[in-house]
Protein backbone atom coordinates (compact mmCIF):
# COMPACT_ATOMS: atom_id res chain seq x y z
CA UNK A 1 0.00 0.00 0.00
CA UNK A 2 1.72 3.48 -1.00
CA UNK A 3 0.34 6.30 0.31
CA UNK A 4 -0.19 7.91 -3.11
CA UNK A 5 -2.91 4.91 -3.94
CA UNK A 6 -6.72 5.26 -3.86
CA UNK A 7 -6.92 2.59 -1.07
CA UNK A 8 -4.71 4.49 1.17
CA UNK A 9 -6.34 7.90 0.34
CA UNK A 10 -9.90 7.36 0.33
CA UNK A 11 -9.70 4.14 3.09
CA UNK A 12 -6.70 3.45 4.95
CA UNK A 13 -6.63 6.80 6.52
CA UNK A 14 -9.82 8.13 6.85
CA UNK A 15 -10.61 4.80 8.91
CA UNK A 16 -6.78 4.97 10.77
CA UNK A 17 -7.82 8.26 11.95
CA UNK A 18 -11.55 7.98 12.86
CA UNK A 19 -10.76 5.15 15.19
CA UNK A 20 -7.79 6.38 16.20
CA UNK A 21 -9.49 10.07 17.99
CA UNK A 22 -12.53 7.75 18.56
CA UNK A 23 -10.68 5.71 21.01
CA UNK A 24 -8.96 7.31 24.49
CA UNK A 25 -5.63 8.05 24.61
CA UNK A 26 -4.72 5.03 26.44
CA UNK A 27 -5.97 2.74 23.40
CA UNK A 28 -4.49 4.78 20.68
CA UNK A 29 -0.97 3.17 20.12
CA UNK A 30 -2.87 -0.05 20.20
CA UNK A 31 -5.25 1.32 17.20
CA UNK A 32 -1.62 2.75 15.40
CA UNK A 33 -0.37 -0.79 15.77
CA UNK A 34 -2.95 -2.80 14.77
CA UNK A 35 -3.73 -0.59 11.38
CA UNK A 36 0.48 -0.40 10.80
CA UNK A 37 0.35 -4.16 10.53
CA UNK A 38 -3.01 -4.03 8.26
CA UNK A 39 -0.69 -1.26 6.02
CA UNK A 40 2.37 -3.33 5.88
CA UNK A 41 0.40 -6.72 5.26
CA UNK A 42 -2.08 -5.14 3.01
CA UNK A 43 0.36 -6.13 0.11
CA UNK A 44 3.32 -7.88 2.09
CA UNK A 45 0.91 -10.55 3.87
CA UNK A 46 3.49 -13.53 3.32
CA UNK A 47 6.54 -11.59 4.75
CA UNK A 48 4.39 -9.92 8.21
CA UNK A 49 6.52 -12.94 9.67
CA UNK A 50 9.48 -11.42 8.92
CA UNK A 51 8.76 -8.06 10.72
CA UNK A 52 6.96 -9.70 13.60
CA UNK A 53 10.24 -11.69 13.96
CA UNK A 54 12.41 -8.54 13.89
CA UNK A 55 10.22 -7.31 16.55
CA UNK A 56 9.99 -10.45 19.32
CA UNK A 57 14.04 -10.06 18.67
CA UNK A 58 14.81 -6.91 19.38
CA UNK A 59 12.72 -6.77 22.42
CA UNK A 60 14.42 -9.66 23.59
CA UNK A 61 17.50 -8.85 22.83
CA UNK A 62 16.82 -5.38 24.09
CA UNK A 63 15.48 -7.14 27.79
CA UNK A 64 18.69 -8.95 28.12
CA UNK A 65 21.02 -6.01 27.51
CA UNK A 66 18.98 -4.27 29.86
CA UNK A 67 19.05 -6.74 32.72
CA UNK A 68 22.26 -7.42 31.95
CA UNK A 69 24.76 -6.21 34.97
CA UNK A 70 28.05 -6.83 33.57
CA UNK A 71 29.48 -4.57 30.27
CA UNK A 72 30.87 -7.60 28.72
CA UNK A 73 27.53 -9.16 28.48
CA UNK A 74 26.10 -6.12 27.58
CA UNK A 75 28.40 -6.36 24.47
CA UNK A 76 27.91 -9.89 23.72
CA UNK A 77 24.34 -9.63 23.68
CA UNK A 78 24.51 -6.26 21.49
CA UNK A 79 26.86 -8.58 19.29
CA UNK A 80 24.43 -11.18 18.92
CA UNK A 81 21.92 -8.71 18.14
CA UNK A 82 23.42 -6.96 15.57
CA UNK A 83 24.29 -10.13 13.94
CA UNK A 84 20.86 -11.27 13.35
CA UNK A 85 19.60 -8.00 12.00
CA UNK A 86 22.52 -8.13 9.38
CA UNK A 87 21.81 -11.40 9.12
CA UNK A 88 18.23 -11.43 8.06
CA UNK A 89 19.38 -8.07 5.84
CA UNK A 90 21.90 -10.45 4.35
CA UNK A 91 19.46 -13.23 3.92
CA UNK A 92 16.37 -11.41 2.49
CA UNK A 93 18.53 -8.63 0.45
CA UNK A 94 21.58 -10.03 -0.87
CA UNK A 95 21.44 -14.23 -0.95
CA UNK A 96 20.65 -14.07 -4.33
CA UNK A 97 23.33 -11.60 -5.29
CA UNK A 98 26.05 -13.53 -3.52
CA UNK A 99 24.38 -16.68 -5.28
CA UNK A 100 24.11 -15.36 -8.96
CA UNK A 101 28.09 -14.22 -8.71
CA UNK A 102 29.12 -17.75 -7.41
CA UNK A 103 27.13 -19.30 -10.13
CA UNK A 104 29.27 -16.87 -12.59
CA UNK A 105 32.37 -17.13 -10.94
CA UNK A 106 31.88 -21.47 -10.83
CA UNK A 107 31.00 -21.18 -14.81
CA UNK A 108 33.91 -18.90 -15.69
CA UNK A 109 36.43 -21.32 -13.76
CA UNK A 110 34.88 -24.60 -15.15
CA UNK A 111 33.22 -25.46 -11.73
CA UNK A 112 29.25 -26.76 -11.03
CA UNK A 113 27.20 -24.13 -10.13
CA UNK A 114 24.73 -24.57 -6.85
CA UNK A 115 21.00 -24.42 -7.22
CA UNK A 116 19.83 -21.48 -5.79
CA UNK A 117 16.08 -20.82 -5.70
CA UNK A 118 15.52 -16.98 -6.01
CA UNK A 119 14.49 -15.26 -2.61
CA UNK A 120 11.76 -12.64 -2.89
CA UNK A 121 12.61 -9.37 -1.16
CA UNK A 122 10.63 -8.22 1.39
CA UNK A 123 9.47 -4.60 1.44
CA UNK A 124 11.18 -2.11 3.69
CA UNK A 125 13.29 -4.30 5.44
CA UNK A 126 16.13 -2.20 4.72
CA UNK A 127 14.00 0.16 7.13
CA UNK A 128 13.24 -1.82 9.41
CA UNK A 129 16.05 -3.83 10.74
CA UNK A 130 17.55 -0.49 10.67
CA UNK A 131 15.52 0.79 13.09
CA UNK A 132 15.46 -2.06 15.44
CA UNK A 133 19.51 -2.06 14.76
CA UNK A 134 19.51 1.27 16.28
CA UNK A 135 17.27 0.56 18.92
CA UNK A 136 19.47 -2.01 20.01
CA UNK A 137 22.81 0.43 19.89
CA UNK A 138 21.32 3.31 21.35
CA UNK A 139 20.17 0.90 23.99
CA UNK A 140 23.97 -0.33 24.80
CA UNK A 141 24.97 3.20 24.71
CA UNK A 142 21.99 3.72 27.60
CA UNK A 143 20.34 6.42 25.63
CA UNK A 144 17.45 4.57 26.94
CA UNK A 145 16.15 2.36 29.47
CA UNK A 146 15.23 -1.23 27.58
CA UNK A 147 11.62 -1.01 26.70
CA UNK A 148 9.68 -3.57 28.22
CA UNK A 149 6.66 -3.07 26.96
CA UNK A 150 6.64 -5.19 23.68
CA UNK A 151 3.62 -3.41 21.58
CA UNK A 152 5.38 -0.17 22.17
CA UNK A 153 8.37 -1.16 20.76
CA UNK A 154 6.15 -3.03 17.92
CA UNK A 155 4.64 0.87 17.12
CA UNK A 156 8.24 1.93 16.97
CA UNK A 157 9.44 -0.51 14.18
CA UNK A 158 5.82 -1.00 12.11
CA UNK A 159 4.35 2.66 12.63
CA UNK A 160 3.12 3.13 9.16
CA UNK A 161 4.61 6.42 7.64
CA UNK A 162 8.08 5.18 8.12
CA UNK A 163 7.58 1.54 7.59
CA UNK A 164 8.56 0.82 4.26
CA UNK A 165 10.44 3.63 3.05
CA UNK A 166 11.45 5.89 5.91
CA UNK A 167 12.72 7.92 7.22
CA UNK A 168 15.10 5.98 9.50
CA UNK A 169 13.48 7.36 12.80
CA UNK A 170 15.87 6.22 16.25
CA UNK A 171 13.71 5.17 18.91
CA UNK A 172 15.75 8.05 21.24
CA UNK A 173 13.88 10.19 19.39
CA UNK A 174 9.94 9.22 19.93
CA UNK A 175 10.15 6.96 22.78
CA UNK A 176 8.97 10.03 24.96
CA UNK A 177 6.18 10.55 22.30
CA UNK A 178 5.35 6.90 22.32
CA UNK A 179 4.65 6.99 26.04
CA UNK A 180 3.17 10.26 26.38
CA UNK A 181 2.61 12.67 23.48
CA UNK A 182 -0.24 15.58 22.97
CA UNK A 183 -2.18 15.75 19.97
CA UNK A 184 -4.02 19.03 19.02
CA UNK A 185 -5.54 20.87 16.38
CA UNK A 186 -2.48 23.18 15.58
CA UNK A 187 -0.21 19.64 15.10
CA UNK A 188 -2.95 17.74 13.13
CA UNK A 189 -3.41 20.92 10.50
CA UNK A 190 0.31 21.33 10.44
CA UNK A 191 0.52 17.42 9.49
CA UNK A 192 -1.72 17.62 7.26
CA UNK A 193 -0.77 20.70 5.14
CA UNK A 194 2.61 18.70 5.25
CA UNK A 195 1.00 15.82 3.20
CA UNK A 196 -0.70 18.11 0.91
CA UNK A 197 2.26 19.65 -0.36
CA UNK A 198 4.07 15.57 -0.11
CA UNK A 199 1.73 14.25 -2.06
CA UNK A 200 1.30 16.59 -4.64
CA UNK A 201 5.13 16.93 -4.63
CA UNK A 202 4.82 13.11 -5.87
CA UNK A 203 1.46 12.68 -7.71
CA UNK A 204 1.89 16.11 -9.66
CA UNK A 205 6.00 16.74 -10.38
CA UNK A 206 7.37 13.61 -9.46
CA UNK A 207 4.89 11.44 -11.55
CA UNK A 208 4.69 13.53 -14.47
CA UNK A 209 8.70 13.61 -14.73
CA UNK A 210 9.38 10.19 -14.62
CA UNK A 211 7.55 9.57 -17.57
CA UNK A 212 10.72 10.25 -19.87
CA UNK A 213 13.43 8.38 -17.71
CA UNK A 214 10.63 5.03 -17.77
CA UNK A 215 10.34 5.38 -21.39
CA UNK A 216 14.27 5.67 -21.81
CA UNK A 217 15.93 3.08 -19.40
CA UNK A 218 13.37 0.64 -20.49
CA UNK A 219 13.89 1.69 -24.59
CA UNK A 220 16.72 -1.22 -26.34
CA UNK A 221 19.94 -0.01 -25.54
CA UNK A 222 20.76 0.46 -29.57
CA UNK A 223 18.55 3.45 -29.75
CA UNK A 224 20.27 5.67 -26.75
CA UNK A 225 20.69 9.06 -27.93
CA UNK A 226 22.30 12.34 -26.70
CA UNK A 227 19.00 13.85 -26.32
CA UNK A 228 16.72 11.48 -24.48
CA UNK A 229 19.57 10.26 -22.17
CA UNK A 230 20.02 13.92 -21.08
CA UNK A 231 16.30 14.42 -20.83
CA UNK A 232 16.36 11.03 -18.90
CA UNK A 233 19.33 12.20 -16.47
CA UNK A 234 18.26 15.61 -15.49
CA UNK A 235 14.47 14.15 -15.35
CA UNK A 236 15.24 11.32 -13.83
CA UNK A 237 17.57 13.16 -10.82
CA UNK A 238 14.88 15.99 -10.15
CA UNK A 239 12.06 12.83 -10.26
CA UNK A 240 14.00 11.15 -7.54
CA UNK A 241 13.93 14.17 -5.34
CA UNK A 242 10.36 15.30 -5.56
CA UNK A 243 9.50 11.37 -4.97
CA UNK A 244 11.69 11.14 -2.09
CA UNK A 245 11.03 14.03 -0.51
CA UNK A 246 7.30 14.13 -1.06
CA UNK A 247 7.15 10.90 0.68
CA UNK A 248 9.16 12.14 3.40
CA UNK A 249 7.19 15.28 3.66
CA UNK A 250 3.79 12.65 3.61
CA UNK A 251 5.82 10.85 6.59
CA UNK A 252 6.29 13.46 8.54
CA UNK A 253 3.18 14.97 7.74
CA UNK A 254 0.99 11.63 8.87
CA UNK A 255 3.30 11.20 11.87
CA UNK A 256 2.62 15.05 13.47
CA UNK A 257 -1.76 14.07 12.59
CA UNK A 258 -0.94 11.52 15.64
CA UNK A 259 1.23 13.76 17.64
CA UNK A 260 4.77 12.35 16.67
CA UNK A 261 7.42 14.61 15.52
CA UNK A 262 10.03 13.14 12.83
CA UNK A 263 13.05 15.10 12.32
CA UNK A 264 13.32 16.10 8.48
CA UNK A 265 15.22 14.33 5.83
CA UNK A 266 15.86 16.59 3.18
CA UNK A 267 16.86 20.40 3.11
CA UNK A 268 17.25 21.39 -0.64
CA UNK A 269 20.26 19.19 -1.64
CA UNK A 270 20.69 20.31 -4.65
CA UNK A 271 21.93 23.94 -3.84
CA UNK A 272 24.63 22.26 -1.92
CA UNK A 273 28.41 23.58 -3.03
CA UNK A 274 29.97 20.02 -2.66
CA UNK A 275 28.87 16.49 -2.35
CA UNK A 276 30.22 16.80 1.16
CA UNK A 277 27.37 19.47 2.04
CA UNK A 278 24.96 17.55 -0.60
CA UNK A 279 25.63 14.32 2.03
CA UNK A 280 24.32 16.26 4.92
CA UNK A 281 21.08 17.51 2.93
CA UNK A 282 19.87 14.35 1.32
CA UNK A 283 17.97 11.59 3.37
CA UNK A 284 19.48 13.34 6.34
CA UNK A 285 18.41 10.12 8.11
CA UNK A 286 20.09 7.48 6.31
CA UNK A 287 23.32 9.49 5.86
CA UNK A 288 23.18 10.23 9.99
CA UNK A 289 22.19 6.57 10.45
CA UNK A 290 25.94 5.86 8.63
CA UNK A 291 27.97 8.33 10.66
CA UNK A 292 26.86 7.39 14.47
CA UNK A 293 26.66 4.31 13.71
CA UNK A 294 29.54 3.10 11.60
CA UNK A 295 31.70 6.12 10.32
CA UNK A 296 32.68 7.34 14.28
CA UNK A 297 32.64 4.05 15.45
CA UNK A 298 35.37 2.83 12.60
CA UNK A 299 37.29 5.96 13.88
CA UNK A 300 36.05 8.48 11.74
CA UNK A 301 38.63 11.27 11.34
CA UNK A 302 39.91 10.72 14.49
CA UNK A 303 42.90 7.90 13.44
CA UNK A 304 44.84 9.76 10.71
CA UNK A 305 44.10 10.65 6.62
CA UNK A 306 44.31 7.82 5.63
CA UNK A 307 42.47 5.61 8.32
CA UNK A 308 39.70 8.61 7.16
CA UNK A 309 39.26 7.80 3.47
CA UNK A 310 39.51 3.98 4.54
CA UNK A 311 36.25 4.55 6.35
CA UNK A 312 35.33 6.90 4.42
CA UNK A 313 35.24 4.10 1.53
CA UNK A 314 33.40 1.40 3.91
CA UNK A 315 30.52 3.75 4.44
CA UNK A 316 29.51 4.90 0.95
CA UNK A 317 30.01 1.09 -0.34
CA UNK A 318 27.93 -0.12 2.14
CA UNK A 319 25.52 2.84 1.73
CA UNK A 320 25.42 1.64 -1.83
CA UNK A 321 24.57 -2.15 -0.82
CA UNK A 322 21.78 -0.39 1.17
CA UNK A 323 20.30 0.60 -1.98
CA UNK A 324 20.23 -2.76 -3.36
CA UNK A 325 21.88 -5.72 -4.52
CA UNK A 326 24.01 -5.37 -7.73
CA UNK A 327 26.90 -4.23 -9.20
CA UNK A 328 25.41 -1.46 -10.42
CA UNK A 329 24.28 -0.35 -6.38
CA UNK A 330 28.04 -0.83 -5.81
CA UNK A 331 29.31 1.46 -8.52
CA UNK A 332 26.87 4.33 -6.86
CA UNK A 333 28.95 3.83 -3.69
CA UNK A 334 32.04 3.96 -5.57
CA UNK A 335 31.11 7.37 -7.59
CA UNK A 336 29.85 9.18 -3.90
CA UNK A 337 33.21 7.83 -2.53
CA UNK A 338 35.32 9.24 -5.21
CA UNK A 339 33.85 12.44 -5.30
CA UNK A 340 34.25 12.66 -1.22
CA UNK A 341 37.57 11.58 -1.73
CA UNK A 342 38.78 14.01 -4.19
CA UNK A 343 36.73 17.15 -2.57
CA UNK A 344 38.40 16.23 0.64
CA UNK A 345 42.10 16.07 -1.10
CA UNK A 346 41.65 19.63 -2.31
CA UNK A 347 38.69 20.07 -4.33
CA UNK A 348 36.23 21.38 -1.99
CA UNK A 349 38.60 24.57 -1.44
CA UNK A 350 38.35 25.16 -4.93
CA UNK A 351 34.70 25.13 -4.63
CA UNK A 352 34.19 27.91 -2.42
CA UNK A 353 35.99 29.90 -4.95
CA UNK A 354 33.39 29.22 -7.75
CA UNK A 355 29.56 31.14 -7.69
CA UNK A 356 27.18 28.81 -6.58
CA UNK A 357 24.90 28.53 -9.14
CA UNK A 358 27.90 26.09 -10.69
CA UNK A 359 28.71 24.21 -7.62
CA UNK A 360 24.87 23.42 -7.79
CA UNK A 361 25.15 21.96 -11.39
CA UNK A 362 28.23 20.01 -10.53
CA UNK A 363 26.12 18.65 -7.12
CA UNK A 364 23.26 17.76 -9.67
CA UNK A 365 24.99 16.06 -12.27
CA UNK A 366 27.08 14.18 -10.09
CA UNK A 367 23.97 12.94 -7.99
CA UNK A 368 21.85 12.44 -11.08
CA UNK A 369 24.61 10.49 -12.72
CA UNK A 370 25.00 8.34 -9.98
CA UNK A 371 21.17 7.46 -10.10
CA UNK A 372 20.93 6.59 -13.80
CA UNK A 373 22.39 3.62 -12.09
CA UNK A 374 19.62 2.69 -9.81
CA UNK A 375 17.66 1.90 -13.36
CA UNK A 376 20.37 -0.27 -14.99
CA UNK A 377 19.92 -3.92 -14.94
CA UNK A 378 24.14 -4.16 -14.88
CA UNK A 379 27.41 -1.81 -15.55
CA UNK A 380 27.32 -2.57 -19.45
CA UNK A 381 24.43 -0.83 -19.67
CA UNK A 382 24.91 1.99 -17.76
CA UNK A 383 28.37 2.61 -20.09
CA UNK A 384 26.21 2.21 -23.24
CA UNK A 385 23.75 4.67 -21.37
CA UNK A 386 26.68 7.52 -20.64
CA UNK A 387 28.66 6.64 -24.33
CA UNK A 388 25.52 7.89 -25.72
CA UNK A 389 25.18 11.23 -23.62
CA UNK A 390 26.80 13.27 -26.41
CA UNK A 391 25.95 11.04 -29.29
CA UNK A 392 22.69 13.35 -31.48
CA UNK A 393 23.27 11.90 -34.87
CA UNK A 394 21.09 9.22 -34.22
CA UNK A 395 17.64 10.61 -32.99
CA UNK A 396 14.49 8.98 -34.27
CA UNK A 397 11.90 11.86 -34.84
CA UNK A 398 9.15 8.96 -34.75
CA UNK A 399 10.05 7.74 -31.49
CA UNK A 400 7.42 7.64 -29.00
CA UNK A 401 9.73 9.23 -26.80
CA UNK A 402 8.20 12.55 -28.30
CA UNK A 403 4.74 12.16 -27.18
CA UNK A 404 6.12 12.57 -23.63
CA UNK A 405 8.12 16.01 -24.29
CA UNK A 406 4.72 17.62 -24.05
CA UNK A 407 4.38 21.65 -22.80
CA UNK A 408 2.86 20.91 -19.63
CA UNK A 409 6.08 18.34 -19.61
CA UNK A 410 8.34 20.79 -20.15
CA UNK A 411 6.61 23.57 -17.47
CA UNK A 412 7.02 20.99 -14.81
CA UNK A 413 10.50 20.64 -15.43
CA UNK A 414 10.86 23.96 -14.69
CA UNK A 415 8.85 24.17 -11.90
CA UNK A 416 10.68 21.45 -10.73
CA UNK A 417 14.11 23.38 -11.20
CA UNK A 418 12.63 26.33 -9.18
CA UNK A 419 10.94 24.22 -6.66
CA UNK A 420 14.12 22.29 -5.50
CA UNK A 421 15.46 25.70 -4.40
CA UNK A 422 14.22 27.49 -1.47
CA UNK A 423 13.69 30.89 -3.79
CA UNK A 424 9.27 30.29 -3.46
CA UNK A 425 9.90 29.49 0.40
CA UNK A 426 12.27 32.62 0.80
CA UNK A 427 9.44 34.96 -1.13
CA UNK A 428 6.70 33.00 1.05
CA UNK A 429 8.63 34.45 4.15
CA UNK A 430 8.60 37.98 3.18
CA UNK A 431 4.92 37.97 2.86
CA UNK A 432 3.28 39.08 6.04
CA UNK A 433 1.72 36.90 8.32
CA UNK A 434 -1.97 37.57 8.18
CA UNK A 435 -5.65 36.44 7.49
CA UNK A 436 -5.14 37.21 4.13
CA UNK A 437 -2.07 34.87 3.48
CA UNK A 438 -3.30 32.19 5.51
CA UNK A 439 -6.66 32.18 3.60
CA UNK A 440 -4.86 31.81 0.34
CA UNK A 441 -2.39 29.46 1.17
CA UNK A 442 -5.12 27.43 2.28
CA UNK A 443 -7.31 27.91 -1.02
CA UNK A 444 -3.92 26.63 -2.83
CA UNK A 445 -3.12 23.67 -0.42
CA UNK A 446 -6.85 22.69 -1.09
CA UNK A 447 -6.93 23.01 -4.68
CA UNK A 448 -3.80 20.67 -4.61
CA UNK A 449 -5.32 18.23 -2.81
CA UNK A 450 -8.01 18.08 -4.79
CA UNK A 451 -5.83 17.97 -8.13
CA UNK A 452 -3.50 15.59 -6.56
CA UNK A 453 -6.60 13.15 -5.10
CA UNK A 454 -7.96 12.99 -8.88
CA UNK A 455 -4.60 12.04 -10.29
CA UNK A 456 -4.63 9.14 -7.61
CA UNK A 457 -7.83 8.59 -8.51
CA UNK A 458 -6.88 7.95 -12.08
CA UNK A 459 -4.21 5.40 -11.40
CA UNK A 460 -1.79 6.97 -13.84
CA UNK A 461 1.77 5.98 -13.86
CA UNK A 462 2.60 6.13 -10.01
CA UNK A 463 5.91 4.14 -8.50
CA UNK A 464 7.67 5.15 -5.41
CA UNK A 465 11.27 5.01 -6.63
CA UNK A 466 12.47 4.16 -3.16
CA UNK A 467 10.16 1.47 -2.29
CA UNK A 468 12.75 -1.09 -4.47
CA UNK A 469 15.27 -0.18 -1.11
Amino acid sequence: MVFSSPIFLFWFLPLVLFFYYLVQKPYRNYVLLFFSLIFYGWGEGEFLVIVLLSIVANYVFGLLIGNSDSKDRKKWWLIAACAFNIGLLLYYKYANFFADNYNFTAKVLGFSPMFWEKIILPLGISFFTFHGMSYIIDLYREKFEAQRNPFKLALYITFFPQLIAGPIIRYKDIYQEIDNRQENYQLFAEGAKRFIVGLAKKVLIANMLGRIPAYVYEMPVEEYNGLFNWLALVAGGLQMYFDFSGYSDMAIGLAKMFGFNFKENFNYPYISRSMKEFWTRWHISLSTWFRDYLYIPLGGNQKGAFRMYINLWIVFLLNGLWHGANWTFIMFGVIHGFFLTIERLGVSKLLKHIPRPFTSIYVFLVFSSSIVLFSMKDLSQAGLFFSKLFDFNHINIYSRGFLYMTVEWFFILLLAIVLCTPVVEYIYKKIPANRTRNIVTNIILLLLLVISAGEVANGSYNPFIYFRF
